[in-house]
C-alpha cells in the first residue's frame, strides 16, 4: 500500500518513474492496472474509488496506490474518521452518539479510536516533525514562526491537533486548496495510522 495525495499524483508518479518500491527500495513502480472499485463514505455522502495498482520493475512486487483521503480496508474516509475522533477525544462525545450521527455501529467508532490510541505516540511524533518542516521558513504577519497547537490533555488529542495544523499550514503557505483538507489529513499521518497492521 502506498498513499498518494490524489489520483493525479499517483498517475504522474507512475508515468515519470518517480515512485520508489516500498518493498525493495531500489526499483521503480510502473502502472499495473487498477484495484477493485469500492464506495467510501466521505463527509456528506459517498465517493467511488478505483485505486491504481503498480508493479516494481526490479522485485516484481505489486502495490495498491490509495489517495490519502481513503484508508485501506476501511469503508470510511480519513476525514470522516478524523471528525469522529476529534469529537470523541476533544469534546467527549460518546461512540454510540457518533455512530448514530455517521450511520455506523458504535463498535466501528470504538475500533477507529482503539487503533488511533495505539498509534497516537507515533502519529504525534511524525506530525510534530512534519509541522516543523512545513513552517520552518514561514514568517507570519507578526514576524514570528507559526506555533504548534497547545496541549489538549491526551496524546491522541495532541496528535490530531498537530495533523490538523499540518493540513492548515499546507493550505496557508504551501499552495494547497481548502478543498484538499481531507486528503491532507490522511497524507499527514491519519491514513497510515488507521491502516491495518502489516499481515493483519
Amino acid at each position: 500500500m502506498l498513499l498518494c495525495a490524489d489520483a493525479g499524483d499517483a498517475s504522474a508518479g507512475l508515468a515519470s518513474g518517480a515512485l520508489a518500491c516500498p518493498s525493495c527500495g531500489a526499483g521503480r513502480l510502473r502502472s499495473w492496472g487498477y484495484g477493485r472499485e469500492r464506495t467510501v463514505r466521505v463527509y456528506g455522502g459517498t465517493r467511488a474509488l478505483r485505486p491504481r495498482r503498480a508493479r516494481c520493475r526490479s522485485c516484481l512486487a505489486t502495490h495498491v496506490l490509495f489517495p490519502s483521503w481513503a484508508v485501506p480496508r476501511r469503508a470510511d474516509s480519513a476525514g470522516v474518521i478524523a471528525r469522529a475522533a476529534a469529537e470523541s477525544v476533544l469534546r467527549g462525545t460518546g461512540t454510540a452518539r457518533l455512530g448514530e450521527q455517521l450511520g455506523v455501529p458504535a463498535s466501528t467508532v470504538r475500533g477507529w479510536l482503539r487503533r488511533l490510541r495505539a498509534r497516537a505516540g507515533q502519529l504525534l511524533q511524525e506530525a510534530t516533525s512534519e509541522f516543523g518542516r512545513l513552517v520552518a521558513v514561514i514568517v507570519t504577519g507578526e514576524g514570528r514562526d507559526p506555533c504548534p497547537p497547545g496541549p489538549t490533555g491526551s496524546v491522541l488529542g495532541d496528535a490530531l491537533a498537530l495533523v490538523a495544523a499540518c493540513a492548515h499550514a499546507a493550505i496557508a503557505w504551501h499552495g494547497r486548496r481548502a478543498g484538499d483538507l481531507e486528503a491532507l489529513l490522511g497524507l499527514f499521518g491519519l491514513a497510515a495510522a488507521l491502516a491495518p497492521a502489516p499481515g493483519g
